[in-house]
């Protein structure tokens, strides 16, 4: 009965410091990662059809390791056929994902500094965002929101795409 309540304690204190060293590492701060890292680095698998883009920083949505936030920088010239192609491949691997898309490194410069000037306007292309992990902010949400107020896409301000 001693050996059995020894090894009951000592699997309850295993699990106690997986479960803790799991949520402390989902909580270090977000990765900021090199402005010329593709997604590719980052282990994602993209069609040849999928634009080139920079990955501006990266994290876990709501610390949750399983999801996927990113902000991403994508040339000047993209469309929105593009871009919405984009999305589809970097978020099919993940229920919650974020995902901001910036046409200049100025643009993401400006909304990291809350000072949303031309650049801004001009290169805060879309925010995405899907959520079926059943909880946190924007649940059963997966959908594009488009941004950019001057340029090639301002038609589309304000309007959402739902997937």
């Amino acid at each position: 009965m001693k050996w059995f309540l020894v090894a009951l304690v000592g699997c309850g204190l295993l699990v106690f410091y997986v479960s803790r060293s799991r949520q402390e590492s989902s909580q270090q701060a977000p990765e900021q990662t090199d402005i010329g890292q593709t997604a590719e680095s980052l282990g994602q698998e993209l069609t040849g059809q999928v634009i080139e883009h920079s990955v501006l920083r990266k994290w876990n949505p709501n610390n949750d390791f399983r999801g996927l936030g990113l902000e991403i920088m994508v040339s000047e010239d993209a469309t929105e056929d593009q871009l919405v192609e984009l999305i589809k491949t970097l978020a099919a691997a993940s229920d919650h994902v974020n995902i901001r898309v910036y046409s200049s490194e100025a643009a993401y410069r400006e909304e990291q500094s809350q000072s949303y000037g031309e650049a801004y306007q001009r290169g805060y292309l879309l925010f995405y965002v899907k959520n079926f992990s059943g909880n946190g902010p924007f649940d059963g949400f997966n959908e594009i929101r488009w941004m950019q107020q001057v340029g090639n896409l301002p038609h589309k301000l304000g309007e959402k795409v739902e997937f």
